[in-house]
């Protein structure tokens, strides 16, 4: 039986089950409920468990080829992780002002992992297609390395970083739109 298999689905069954389960909560609250503490915060971890199983699940769709998977791995745990903050959060089982940092890194981290999922799932067929996608990841990978250092020196950076991060994220967003549509433009042959 094969380990990395078992563990995508009981990822996959798990993740059915609690956006299930938010859903039928945050119907209730909408429908039934106060706006009170308690809805706030229910509401608010049913947001969390789709923001987060969308993160996830952008992660687990690399599974093949198989050089992948440690990626894929490392992306739903990330999201897992970020998730279980959020939720401590949340509950207040941390107070927010201590973990603020760590709050905004494993928010940062699930996006970046899932958008460079995404991209992997583009199987290049020029070398233009491929330039781009590698690019593309080295853009992600940039903002997501300048966000995280912004956050751990609590935005306290010069303008020349905060345009520098501005440019990488339209080269981020301008790679993420042209890779897909450069590897639909055929090749002429010759």
């Amino acid at each position: 039986m094969n380990m990395d298999i078992n563990f995508r689905k009981i990822f996959l069954i798990s993740l059915i089950i609690a956006l299930s389960i938010s859903a039928l909560i945050g119907i209730y609250i909408f429908l039934a409920g106060n706006s009170g503490d308690t809805e706030s915060k229910l509401l608010l971890t049913t947001l969390s468990v789709g923001g987060y199983s969308l993160t996830g699940l952008c992660s687990a769709t690399i599974q093949k080829p198989n050089y992948l998977k440690w990626f894929s791995i490392l992306g739903i745990l990330i999201s897992t992780t970020g998730f279980l903050i959020t939720i401590g959060t949340i509950w207040e089982f941390f107070d927010f002002n201590d973990i603020w940092k760590t709050f905004i890194i494993f928010i940062i981290l699930p996006i970046a992992f899932a958008h460079i999922s995404l991209l992997l799932q583009i199987k290049p067929k020029t070398t233009y297609a491929k330039l781009s996608l590698v690019w593309t990841i080295i853009f992600i990978s940039i903002v997501a390395l300048m966000l995280v250092t912004s956050t751990l020196t609590e935005f306290r950076e010069s303008e020349t970083f905060f345009r520098l991060l501005g440019v990488f994220s339209i080269l981020d967003v301008l790679g993420t739109i042209v890779t897909p549509i450069l590897n639909r433009i055929p090749v002429k042959k010759d």
